[in-house]
């Protein structure tokens, strides 16, 4: 075997075992915090409050443990200890709506997934969700078209917005679930299909997203992420999303979200503590989740 393919193994392999060892200290905590929001006033603004939210909040599986898993927690899991804000990425295969993250099947029905959303609201009325649904991969099998298969589902649930608009105030959002709409020709749920920049930190309309996640270091991307801050603190759009996920490109092969996202929530976690970092911090996006993080960003909103 050529000395070259034996140095691209060997990296693959210790990327793997990295990428183990990072994640494994993440899976802790049983935290309940089904109600959060129900300490919030009605009138609080939705800019004015910071929200736990995941990025690929359905990709539990990876392939080889290189790439594809972003969370160790269910999505039921995760609305469970707080998490509000939730990134859904699918793809039409058949007749049927399936999780993904890019290539990598992560073997959920979508239809599952609204159910547990569902029941979640149904059962703590005075939480909101705000969902990030995303085409994520070409229809695979199916002449149906996407956008109608997936809204005919929305829309048989009246706990599903309608609006095209994400609501001003948490007594307006209340009892919901909120469509930030990544695909194309949505008719529910806030349009940004069109306009959303990949890799970038950018506005879309009167939301502000910070989606930079091909980095050289998980130090660049923290200062991504504390950059962010401040924009989230002064207030200028309704929305900020501050993702914190991203995958390191410096080196061959790229390593997935796990070993870059053991340093970044801890940096994360330690910045929620600083009591001079005041005012609210949007929508922190974050990789492999754990309730400690989310009771830190929870926390945030009653300083």
């Amino acid at each position: 075997m050529k000395r070259t393919t034996l140095k691209y193994i060997a990296l693959i392999l210790a990327s793997v075992v990295l990428s183990l060892l990072a994640v494994a200290p993440m899976q802790r905590g049983e935290g309940d915090r089904t109600d959060w929001m129900a300490l919030l006033r009605d009138d609080a603004a939705l800019s004015s409050i910071t929200i736990p939210g995941t990025h690929d909040s359905g990709a539990l599986h990876s392939l080889a443990e290189v790439s594809g898993k972003c969370q160790s927690l269910s999505i039921k899991e995760q609305l469970k200890i707080g998490v509000r804000f939730l990134d859904v990425r699918l793809q039409l295969v058949g007749d049927e709506l399936k999780v993904v993250h890019s290539f990598v099947d992560q073997a959920t029905d979508f239809e599952d997934v609204l159910t547990d959303m569902v029941e979640f609201i149904r059962n703590n009325e005075s939480e909101f969700l705000i969902v990030s649904i995303k085409e994520d991969a070409s229809p695979k099998g199916s002449d149906k078209d996407f956008t109608e298969t997936l809204e005919a589902m929305l829309l048989a649930y009246p706990e599903v917005s309608r609006s095209t608009e994400l609501p001003e105030t948490v007594g307006d959002a209340r009892g919901s679930i909120h469509i930030v709409a990544r695909y194309r020709d949505a008719s529910i749920g806030l349009p940004c299909y069109y306009g959303w920049a990949d890799d970038a930190s950018f506005v879309l309309g009167n939301i502000y997203v910070q989606d930079n996640y091909h980095v050289a270091s998980a130090e660049e991307k923290i200062a991504d992420i504390r950059s962010t801050y401040a924009v989230a603190q002064a207030g200028t759009y309704s929305l900020v999303l501050n993702y914190t996920s991203c995958y390191l490109a410096s080196g061959f092969p790229p390593i997935y979200a796990g070993l870059p996202a053991h340093k970044i929530n801890r940096d994360t976690a330690m910045a929620l503590s600083d009591e001079n970092l005041a005012g609210p911090l949007g929508v922190l996006v974050c990789d492999f989740i754990t309730a400690e993080l989310a009771d830190a960003i929870i926390g945030r909103n009653f300083y």
